[in-house]
């Protein structure tokens, strides 16, 4: 007796048919080339944020101390700029978001036809500073280094400057939602009350901030 055919499952077509393709990989120094541009003392200088762009120094609340005469050996950066500062081998790059001077131990990349919001959450990720750039971290503790021509071997995502562009403005504009929402949750602090404590919930139709207060005195 022949055996009999297994029925198709209905979904096996979808699998095919939808499934997502692999991004391209390039080499990060084919899509990113080292720039250190000095003598431009005329600009400020700048202060990196871990995850937070640069700032101006003297707009900072860090009691940083440098001497505006060697300002010349200061790196340019402009904006959009990535910058591999000393605590890249645990934070990643760090994205320039004014232009200015950093310190000239830094490693400036400029990239070419690139979304920078779009690597800038590559730079950042979990994958990128414990699998890609590991390999190219050496020392120990906070003595640590990068080895920045083997960095610029790291094969990272490419896909066109369009589809770049609209997946770090998605993401550029989820985290300004994100911040909104934290500033209005903690708007629900009452000054009258000594303790509270705050649920905040989503509910299917909105987003509510209750708060469960013990008044003092």
């Amino acid at each position: 007796m022949p055996a009999k055919c297994a029925a198709p499952r209905a979904t096996a077509h979808l699998s095919q048919e939808y499934r997502t393709p692999a991004w391209e990989q390039r080499k990060l120094g084919e899509l990113f080339e080292e720039h250190s541009e000095k003598d431009r003392d005329d600009l400020p200088a700048l202060t990196i944020i871990q995850g937070g762009g640069t700032v101006h120094r003297d707009e900072s609340n860090r009691n940083l101390q440098f001497d505006r005469n060697s300002l010349s050996n200061y790196k340019v950066v402009d904006t959009g700029d990535f910058i591999v500062h000393l605590r890249s081998f645990e934070g990643g790059l760090e994205k320039a978001t004014c232009c200015g001077l950093v310190s000239p131990a830094y490693h400036i990349f400029r990239g070419k036809n690139v979304d920078s919001d779009f690597y800038y959450l590559y730079f950042r990720s979990k994958r990128f500073i414990d699998a890609d750039l590991k390999p190219h971290v050496y020392g120990i503790r906070d003595g640590r280094s990068i080895d920045i021509e083997g960095m610029k071997t790291i094969f990272i995502p490419w896909t066109n400057l369009a589809e770049q562009r609209r997946i770090g403005a998605f993401f550029d504009h989820l985290d300004s939602l994100i911040t909104l929402h934290q500033r209005k949750y903690d708007g629900c602090a009452n000054p009258l009350f000594s303790e509270r404590r705050i649920s905040c919930r989503k509910p299917s139709h909105q987003n509510r901030c209750s708060a469960t207060t013990t008044p003092s005195g």
